[in-house]
């Protein structure tokens, strides 16, 4: 009974003794809390090995799909993804990794069009812990995998189809299109032999009007680049504006004029008044502090050259070949079945120069007026065939191959247009987006696995004001014309249609060969 009543009196007693008690109590907890930090801080350090050694997977992965590997064989492509991720994690520390047991790396190649290509890496490993040992946990397991597929990049010929109709004259900036506007009243750069006969009234900066000599754009003639000056009191001037005649008389058909020169001798000059067209490539002769007026089918002749290189730089990158060939198209002109003319063969990209690419600009055609091509021959401006021309080059490209080598190349049809058609389909005239008949040729050309791309110059409303016609028939269906032109594109990789729009003030060389990527198939991680 003595020794029951000592134990409770030392019992009672400890009871008592809070401080003892805390001690105790800090003792007992002060251990599993070193553990759990050493336990966070491996944790944290294989999170960080697992992060390097995902990085050296998805380099691997990568490697395996890169344009030189996709050229060579399943085993070549495996043995170099391997040899990578060995080569990355070799210098790791603290990790317990065998590349034999512990790393896997599959390939599937697959023998559809563009032939592609998927690599997987994966691997298990093991993190060395700093305090985890204690507790009987040397080690936390790690473990990863990096996909990644390519198509491999085929050898592929391209039709660029570029769009020269008269709707391309207009200005490419936003200044040009002031510009014009102020000078004529129309953003067009209208290029008619009778200007006059549309309201269109070309002056000098000091109110002159200017008149061109007959054999003005005739290079080698007499003439060639001449124009006249003439002032209200029928005084004439050179077009350095030295005066050279008086009592000048214009003919009532506006295509020459009688004059008395400076020693009163009667003479005549045939040729025509100044147009839009003239301005804007005269523009800062006249205005001498102006900017110049770019036009759309000058910018658009530019970015054809400037693909060039471009699609040079990336045959080389990709080793593969990638030929072009060039071809334009508006009206189907007398003498002719089709709106689309032919500049160039089917040509290597590494044996063209910038020569290759037509200056667009020279081409445009001299009408007689607006909607007349000759004086007796009247079109009504139908002067975009867009639907005749996707039927012609229909029939020009013949059946494209899987892209596996030069002989069986891929193709693409390359368009740069502002998408407004104006032709006759059928019975009637239209002027607006591209509609059913267009889609049909559209799907006839996709079906036969020959991709669309589209370029597309942007035709903005501001672009038709001074011209009452387009304002009533065309404006209002402005909205229609991209999601036309991207119904009748192909889809690239993503599903998304292969059109690229630029819009003035943009660059159109930028733009085309931002389009070209879009169609050449590169290496990307997918998950």
């Amino acid at each position: 009974m003595r020794l029951f009543h000592s134990l409770r009196e030392t019992a009672r007693r400890l009871r008592d003794d809070s401080q003892g008690n805390v001690l105790i109590m800090m003792a007992a907890l002060l251990i599993p809390m070193l553990f759990a930090v050493g336990m966070g801080i491996d944790y944290g350090r294989a999170q960080t090995q697992q992060t390097r050694m995902n990085a050296a997977a998805d380099a691997a992965a990568l490697a395996g799909t890169n344009a030189t590997l996709m050229q060579q064989s399943t085993d070549t492509a495996l043995a170099a993804a391997r040899q990578i991720f060995i080569s990355q994690v070799s210098g790791l520390q603290d990790i317990q990794f065998n590349a034999s047991t512990d790393l896997t790396v599959s390939l599937v190649d697959t023998g559809a069009l563009n032939s592609g290509r998927t690599i997987v890496v994966s691997y298990t490993a093991k993190s060395v812990n700093l305090f985890g040992g204690i507790l009987g946990y040397a080690t936390l397991p790690i473990a990863g995998s990096s996909t990644a597929n390519a198509a491999q990049a085929p050898h592929i010929n391209f039709f660029l189809t570029m769009d020269k109709s008269p709707s391309m004259l207009l200005p490419s900036t936003s200044s040009g299109l002031t510009s014009i506007r102020t000078a004529t009243g129309c953003a067009f750069a209208c290029h008619a032999q009778d200007p006059r006969a549309d309201g269109i009234n070309i002056k000098t900066s000091n109110s002159r009007d200017v008149f061109l000599d007959g054999n003005y754009y005739n290079s080698g003639n007499t003439g060639y680049k001449t124009w006249y000056q003439i002032d209200s009191s029928k005084n004439l001037y050179d077009q350095s504006g030295t005066k050279i005649g008086t009592s000048v008389s214009v003919a009532s058909n506006r295509f020459s004029f009688t004059y008395k020169n400076l020693s009163n001798q009667s003479k005549s000059i045939t040729g025509f008044y100044a147009d839009g067209y003239w301005l804007t490539h005269n523009y800062t002769t006249l205005y001498p502090t102006a900017s110049p007026i770019p036009l759309r089918i000058g910018a658009e002749t530019l970015a054809a050259q400037d693909l060039i290189p471009f699609a040079q730089n990336m045959a080389t990158k990709n080793n593969v070949t990638y030929k072009m060939q060039v071809f334009s198209f508006d009206w189907t002109h007398p003498g002719y079945s089709t709106p689309v003319t032919t500049h160039t063969s089917m040509t290597d990209v590494q044996n063209m120069t910038t020569s290759n690419i037509p200056d667009l600009d020279s081409t445009t055609d001299f009408w007689y007026a607006n909607g007349k091509p000759t004086s007796s021959t009247n079109i009504n401006d139908k002067a975009t065939e867009f639907n005749n021309m996707l039927s012609a080059m229909n029939s020009t490209m013949p059946n494209p191959g899987d892209g596996t080598t030069t002989a069986k190349p891929q193709e693409v049809l390359f368009i740069i247009t502002d998408g407004v058609t104006d032709e006759q389909i059928g019975s009637s005239r239209w002027n607006r987006e591209l509609t059913t008949a267009h889609f049909t040729n559209c799907t006839a050309i996709k079906n036969r696995g020959i991709k669309i791309a589209i370029l597309y110059t942007e035709y903005l409303p501001d672009a038709l004001t001074g011209d009452s016609w387009s304002q009533s028939n065309v404006a209002p269906y402005l909205t229609n014309v991209l999601p036309a032109l991207q119904k009748c594109a192909s889809a690239a990789r993503d599903g998304t249609p292969l059109v690229y729009t630029v819009s003035t003030d943009q660059s159109i060389s930028d733009a085309l060969t931002a389009l070209f990527a879009l169609t050449i198939q590169s290496a990307h991680l997918v998950k």
